[in-house]
């Protein structure tokens, strides 16, 4: 794969190792409740198809997946290590069925987008991922060449709107404020997106 010169991060870069959890609250009713924690701990993208929240920031495109289906197992219905950040898309797509846990696998190693959108698999898993979540289908595809397009345009055109396409929502959720029962992993807030933005820590773009 070779990515658009200038135009870094690739929009479509899996992770290069699997997700380690920084957050852990827990004691909600309510799964919705840990909405802003889980946009923080997926980056505010889609954890299958790196869809961002910048190219489309409606709420109701944006749902909380659970990885073992509350039909399967509606015990893990309120579990914080169960919930996954998705699009409505992939989550729809998903539905009931199982997949592989983008949290205990390197999905880089599983997944490559070409520069001209098409996904494909380097291995078992993400031969999976793409035939249950439907990822190389046509509209995905499309959609995935305009915007590794678009971004290289942008990056080396106006920067300043390539950074509000590939930078973080203008509104980071302060985690700090929120009062789940119990988080057992309550250093994840001083590494939160807020916190790090505070301390002149952020990145542009990622």
């Amino acid at each position: 794969m070779t990515e658009p010169p200038e135009a870094t991060p690739y929009p479509y870069a899996y992770p290069p190792s699997p997700h380690s959890r920084k957050h852990g609250p827990s004691g909600y009713t309510d799964y919705e409740s840990y909405r802003d924690w889980l946009r923080d701990e997926f980056s505010f993208r889609c954890v299958y198809c790196l869809y961002r929240e910048q190219w489309g920031v409606q709420i109701s495109r944006w749902h909380i997946d659970h990885l073992s289906p509350q039909a399967l197992n509606p015990a893990l219905g309120l579990t914080y290590d169960n919930l996954l950040y998705a699009c409505s898309s992939c989550n729809t797509t998903k539905g009931a069925r199982l997949v592989p846990d983008p949290c205990a696998m390197d999905l880089a190693s599983s997944l490559e987008v070409d520069i001209d959108g098409v996904i494909k698999a380097k291995n078992k898993e993400g031969q999976l991922l793409i035939k249950i979540m439907r990822l190389d289908n046509e509209d995905y595809t499309r959609f995935r060449a305009m915007i590794i397009k678009t971004m290289q345009i942008l990056a080396n055109a106006d920067r300043d709107t390539y950074l509000l396409w590939m930078g973080y929502p203008e509104e980071l959720p302060d985690l700090s404020k929120l009062r789940p029962s119990s988080n057992t992993r309550p250093d994840g807030i001083k590494n939160s997106f807020f916190a790090r933005h505070q301390r002149g820590e952020l990145d542009e773009v990622y």
